[in-house]
């Protein structure tokens, strides 16, 4: 009878620890499917266009955009009096989109707390746009360049200004962040295991056309597409 009784927790001890484990294997295996099938299988970078970023830091991948070209401006939505410091305000914006508070209190994976970790997994109405500005960036190992057509442009920008939250009079609202020189602002959205951070940025360039994965919760899932 007791060893029925040690056999049977064995059996519960590893149901409980399996299935879960085995949920994240399904779900890291997906994502890396899904960044490898091409969206926009078609898209070629045009020979002449605006030149975009996009950034990682090992967890959050961001796209940069000019404050102003193709008679796009961001200025009335980013706007330099939200800087304490206008000489900061930048050439170019690096905008990310996640959960407010794995934003607010994580720059690397050791910054990321369970809790956080848990509320992102459920889902949450708690999102940020987190906005750097940046003076004429070049690219790097980090930060990919690519150029996209005025047409394709337009469709980010447009992406990008519907995730902004503003105020009843028309207004985006800022808060500090963890410099001079980027700040947080209400967005909409609804973060989840499966709308990411990352696949928010995925989902901006695959609605304008451009070649990436069908489905990028990962950082690398992103990046990939422009080595």
């Amino acid at each position: 009878m007791k060893l029925f009784r040690i056999n049977s927790l064995g059996r519960a001890l590893r149901a409980i620890v399996g299935w879960p484990l085995l949920i994240v294997g399904l779900y890291f295996i997906a994502a890396l499917v899904g960044s490898f099938i091409a969206a926009n299988s078609d898209w070629h970078e045009p020979v002449r266009g605006i030149p975009i970023f996009v950034e990682t830091n090992g967890v959050h991948v961001s796209l940069i955009v000019p404050m102003s070209a193709a008679g796009e401006d961001l200025s009335d939505l980013i706007r330099p009096e939200h800087l304490s410091n206008t000489d900061l305000y930048g050439t170019h914006a690096m905008i990310g989109w996640g959960h407010g508070r794995v934003y607010r209190n994580a720059r690397t994976w050791g910054d990321v707390k369970s809790g956080d970790i848990g509320s992102a997994i459920i889902g949450s109405d708690d999102t940020t746009l987190h906005i750097y500005h940046l003076i004429d960036p070049r690219p790097a190992p980090h930060r990919k360049r690519f150029l996209v057509s005025q047409r394709e442009y337009q469709s980010i920008t447009a992406s990008i200004r519907s995730t902004f939250h503003l105020t009843a009079d028309g207004q985006s609202k800022a808060y500090p962040a963890y410099g001079p020189n980027n700040l947080f602002y209400d967005s909409n959205g609804h973060y989840s295991a499966y709308t990411t951070c990352n696949e928010w940025t995925g989902a901006v360039l695959r609605k304008a056309g451009v070649r990436i994965g069908i489905w990028t919760p990962m950082p690398g899932g992103v990046m990939r597409w422009f080595d």
